[in-house]
């Protein structure tokens, strides 16, 4: 299978985990689901997509588009650390989405312009981004368990009959 759809599979997992955590944050907090992801949408918008809480295409489909293409891209170092192996084992690929969550925070929330940030500090508390990151991360090991699952033990696709 190619890598591509490791990077695809975990890209999609760990952005719907974080944007899950992210609205059950925010609903827990009393506020709308859609402003974390809103807020994502800053970078066009600024300061004020954190305090948008309706759906809209505008800072909803800009967020959640900024978002998910973000997960991409952090799905590309957790596939370099995984390494070529096609079946990671469930602790390596544990410990490359740890270091992959660690390395996302830190450029996200350290070395990045404050402009290219997720945002999510526009709408939530950042003890609730920590949880997010930690979603993200889980949601990159399952991707790679899933893409591990996909693949027969002689490292062929599984084909339907």
């Amino acid at each position: 299978m190619p890598r591509g759809s490791l990077i695809a599979v975990s890209g999609i997992c760990a952005g719907l985990a974080a944007v899950a955590v992210l609205t059950v944050s925010a609903e827990r907090r009393n506020r709308s689901p859609w402003r974390p992801i809103n807020a994502t949408s800053h970078w066009i918008y600024g300061r004020r997509a954190g305090s948008v809480s309706r759906l809209d295409l505008a800072h909803t489909g800009t967020g959640f588009a900024t978002h998910m293409l973000a997960s991409f891209w952090w799905a590309l170092p957790f596939a370099a650390m995984l390494g070529q192996n096609a079946r990671p084992s469930p602790p390596r690929a544990i410990a490359a989405a740890a270091g992959t969550t660690v390395l996302a925070a830190v450029v996200d929330y350290g070395l990045v312009p404050k402009r290219l940030t997720p945002g999510w500090e526009l709408a939530l508390p950042k003890s609730d981004l920590a949880m997010t990151y930690i979603a993200m991360g889980l949601g990159l090991a399952f991707g790679a368990t899933l893409h591990s699952a996909a693949i027969s033990p002689r490292g062929q696709e599984h084909r339907a009959a």
